[in-house]
Formats: C-alpha cells, sequence, structure tokens
C-alpha cells in the first residue's frame, strides 16, 4: 500500500518535472531553428533532420521527420508527432496548442515571417516554461508527500 502511493505520488511529481524539461528543450530547439532559418536559408525539414539532440525532445523530432518520410505534409507530421507525445511528458493542452500551432504555420511566411513566428513563439513558450517550474517548485514534493502519507495512512488503518 505504501509502495503504490509513494509511486503515485512520485509519478504525478515526475510529471511536472518531464514538462519543464521538455518545454526548455522545445525553447532550446527555437532558438536553434531561428537561427538556421535567419543564416542557413534551408527548408525547414532539413533544419528539424539535422538538429543533434539525445534526450527526450528527440524522439519528437525523429518523430515528426518519420511522419515526412511517410509522405505527411511537414505540418501534418508535426501535428501527429505532438498528438503521439506519452502523456509521460506531462505536457497540458494549452501547451500542446502552443506546440501545435507553431508547427501548423512553420514554413508558410518568408524568412523574416518565419523569424518573427520563431520569436513569438519564444515568448509564448518562456512564459509556459516559467509558469512549469513554478507549478513543479511548489506542487512536487507536495505530490510526492501526500502519496506517501496516503499509504502510511492507509496501512495504520489495515493494521
Amino acid at each position: 500500500m505504501i509502495l503504490s502511493s509513494t509511486v503515485m505520488g512520485y509519478m504525478v511529481s515526475h510529471k511536472l518535472l518531464m514538462r519543464v524539461r521538455f518545454l526548455q528543450q522545445y525553447l532550446q530547439f527555437i532558438i536553434y531553428l531561428e537561427t538556421e532559418i535567419r543564416y542557413s536559408k534551408r527548408i525547414i525539414y532539413e533544419i528539424v533532420k539535422s538538429y543533434k539532440s539525445n534526450n527526450e525532445f528527440a524522439a519528437f523530432l525523429n518523430s515528426i521527420c518519420t511522419n515526412v518520410e511517410k509522405s505527411l505534409s511537414f505540418d501534418k507530421a508535426w501535428q501527429t508527432a505532438i498528438n503521439d507525445l506519452p502523456s509521460t511528458y506531462g505536457l497540458l493542452t494549452q501547451d500542446k496548442e502552443i506546440i501545435c500551432d507553431f508547427g501548423r504555420e512553420l514554413g508558410n511566411t518568408d524568412i523574416d515571417g518565419q523569424i518573427a513566428l520563431c520569436k513569438l513563439n519564444k515568448t509564448l513558450i518562456h512564459a509556459t516554461l516559467e509558469s512549469a517550474k513554478e507549478e513543479k517548485n511548489k506542487k512536487s514534493k507536495l505530490y510526492f508527500m501526500l502519496g506517501s502519507s496516503f499509504g502510511i495512512c492507509l496501512t495504520i488503518m489495515l493494521l
């Protein structure tokens, strides 16, 4: 009993951490993308494919590339990759909407439009990231302790 409650508390706490990590990695990617759009003038798919990452975010980018290789348009490949993200990342619906909207518009304007889109998305994600960090700091320990306390209470009641 104690173990399962503690595990549940840990899982919820871990989701908060994973959300922060994913948003941080996404923000780093947007900064990279903006720079590449400005200076390399390569197509978006090539930029996404060339991004070197060996963290959770790499799975998202690999999913986009796989979807494009399956003949999906880039915006559909992006949306499918977002929808296929595991719930363990803890992303909220509004997080996914911001990322989906960015992918829907990406590649549809000139270079200046793409750079402006990246800047807008950086601003939105930065605000979301700050909120996620604050939520993690406030609630992470709480969920873990509540899970542990609940398990201890159940064990005492069963004795």
